[in-house]
């Protein structure tokens, strides 16, 4: 495959010498004196802490053509450059796919419009980096602690272009790829939690780390901006992305002054923002200008970021040194404790380092799935619901695949299994899940299922005992008594009316039904988009069958019953009365969630499960 690299700043230049290193036709793209020192010394990579550096010797060009072929054009730079070259890219129409790799505030629609949809993919070019002279100096990085590299569609699709680009990627040492399906979220997060509060504080620090790790005003202020920043995204209407930095509201103001003044002591911080800070003021006002529009269509108080805003202007003093007048509050009624494991969970999340086993995709007679964690340790396999796919669970995989072998898939007629077969029926489902087991050499598995996920795993349970340890479900009832005849029968008229309702009034109507929380409904109504108004109908008419001829006899295993706190009033019934006949057997409630707890409420289904799972262990 034949890549260019557009633009040969320090991200970019690390990417093409990675892709260089893999084997790829790279060529990178420079100009000035930037061209003239990669002719001269190639592309030179100092990792920090690293006794010596590397050379790579790319090929080198100054220009991009209308009539030059590449298969793969990846735009490594900030928005602020990207949307200049914009009618550079457009007159070339045999490059099949631009991947705009940098921070982005504003959106795709700008790019769309001159290059197209089908064109276009966006995504981040970890780690971060800076140059001294034709040294390019970054992070540590190697195959023990790997970068994950997010990418995604625009319409947060996900195709067969998404993979080969993700593979492509993947082949780069120390990095791992993530594809997700909510880019845009994700890059307008990524801005607010830097250009709301820590990069305005940094510039009234002087543009000095160590300064800012040491004035404890300017920490305050950072932490209140970063949470108005928080506020004001959700309130505009983007879902948290990645889910995890909604905790960040909820921290106790102390205890995020002293992390973030810790790590911006640290050495690392110099490398990851301070020396892009300071080369690249322009792009730093831009993102924050851009961030500012959106958080002023909104009715959330900015006091923080109007203080911190004037430290944009260059000719603004610096921030007194050392100054700790502000006062510190424990907002909220968060404890320490709690506030600092979630404080802790954030950043580790937001560093986007890679697990130590990461998630590898594969695929078994149609069935896509993935698996990820140590391979002896306990198996944790998640079945999601009606017409979703494994991203239901994405919360979930990230947080048990550090000390868990896990394994998500999508159910045929679902998710990326939507064009290799017809939904079909339990008896089917089943074999082909026991399939992928036998595939990865999984004896036996915690089986977790999500509404009709937990019927199949109570189908597999029966006709397959000595496979399943456990069984964990959230939102589901007993297969083995299912519904009443009457109500199997009003389902039936659910089916009937599927077929004459309007495809998108379906997809939006389930996503208000099954999910709470703004980012849970928008998963729903695009994963079930990507169902199908065809698949969800034949979905519900087969597993209509299968609920009326259930299993004999209740699955003695120890189990799991979750159900939202908003759950509807017959499910809640039934599951409590479940527990009540199952002789092995925990219930519980997930506060602020629905028909989908794990995904309405990530973080506190989590816990629920971890526990479930040691006791297991134990």
């Amino acid at each position: 495959m034949k890549i260019l690299v557009f633009g040969a700043g320090p991200l970019g230049s690390l990417k093409a010498a990675r892709l260089h290193e893999a084997g790829h036709d790279v060529h990178l793209l420079a100009r000035g004196q930037r061209l003239a020192d990669l002719k001269e010394h190639g592309i030179v990579i100092q990792e920090e802490g690293a006794d010596g550096g590397e050379v790579a010797h790319v090929p080198v060009v100054e220009s991009f053509e209308p009539d030059d072929n590449y298969d793969l054009v990846l735009v490594v730079m900030g928005e602020h450059q990207a949307v200049q070259i914009l009618d550079t890219l457009a007159e070339n129409d045999h490059v099949p796919t631009f991947l705009f790799m940098g921070n982005n505030v504003n959106g795709s629609d700008e790019i769309v419009q001159a290059l197209g949809k089908e064109r276009v993919m966006l995504g981040f070019p970890y780690p971060g980096g800076k140059r001294e002279g034709h040294v390019v100096r970054v992070l540590p990085i190697n195959e023990d602690k790997k970068y994950t590299v997010p990418i995604g569609e625009v319409d947060g699709t996900i195709r067969p272009r998404t993979r080969q680009v993700a593979a492509i990627l993947g082949d780069m040492r120390g990095y791992d790829v993530e594809i997700r399906t909510d880019m845009d979220e994700w890059l307008k997060y990524h801005v607010a939690l830097l250009m709301s509060g820590l990069v305005p504080a940094l510039y009234a620090a002087d543009t000095s780390m160590k300064r800012l790790g040491e004035t404890r005003d300017l920490l305050v202020l950072s932490v209140r901006a970063t949470k108005e920043a928080l506020r004001g995204l959700r309130n505009a209407g983007y879902a948290p992305s990645p889910p995890v930095v909604k905790t960040f509201e909820y921290v106790p103001e102390p205890i995020c002054v002293w992390v973030i003044g810790w790590l911006m002591r640290k050495e690392y911080a110099k490398v990851s923002v301070e020396g892009h800070a300071r080369d690249g003021r322009h792009e730093m006002r831009y993102l924050f200008d851009g961030l500012r529009s959106i958080l002023d269509e909104t009715d959330v108080e900015t006091k923080a970021i109007d203080r911190l805003a004037p430290y944009y202007d260059p000719g603004t003093p610096p921030y007194p040194e050392g100054k700790r007048d502000l006062s510190m509050g424990w907002d909220g009624v968060v404890a320490p404790a709690i506030g600092a494991g979630a404080l802790a969970l954030a950043l580790r999340s937001l560093r986007s380092k890679a697990r130590a086993d990461s998630a590898s995709e594969r695929e078994s007679d149609g069935v896509y799935y993935e698996v990820s964690g140590p391979e002896d340790a306990t198996a944790v396999v998640f079945t999601h619901g009606f017409a979703l796919d494994r991203e239901t669970w994405r919360e979930q995989v990230s947080t048990l695949s550090e000390s868990y072998r896990v394994l998500s898939w999508d159910l045929p007629g679902c998710g990326e299994s939507v064009e290799s077969s017809d939904p079909v029926r339990f008896g089917v489902a089943s074999r082909k899940l026991i399939d992928v087991l036998d595939d990865e050499g999984i004896d036996q598995a915690v089986l977790v299922g999500q509404s009709m996920g937990s019927l199949l795993n109570q189908y597999v349970a029966y006709h397959h005992p000595d496979r399943v340890r456990a069984l964990v479900h959230v939102g589901g009832f007993p297969l083995y008594e299912g519904f009443s005849e009457r109500t199997i029968i009003l389902m039936g008229l659910h089916v009937r009316a599927l077929k004459l309702m309007p495809e998108q009034l379906i997809y939006d109507a389930f996503g208000r039904l099954v999910a709470r929380t703004s980012d849970a409904r928008q998963y729903v109504t695009r994963a079930s988009a990507r169902t199908g108004k065809e698949n969800m109908v034949s979905l519900e008419s087969g597993l209509l069958k299968d609920i009326e001829e259930g299993i004999p006899e209740l699955t003695e295993l120890p189990q799991l019953i979750v159900v939202g706190e908003h759950e509807y009033f017959l499910l809640r019934k039934k599951a409590k009365e479940w527990n009540e006949k199952l002789p092995n057997s925990v219930h519980t409630s997930v506060p602020d969630a629905g028909h989908i707890a794990n995904h309405d409420n990530p973080m506190t289904f989590n816990e629920i499960l971890s526990s479930f799972l040691e006791t297991l262990d134990q």
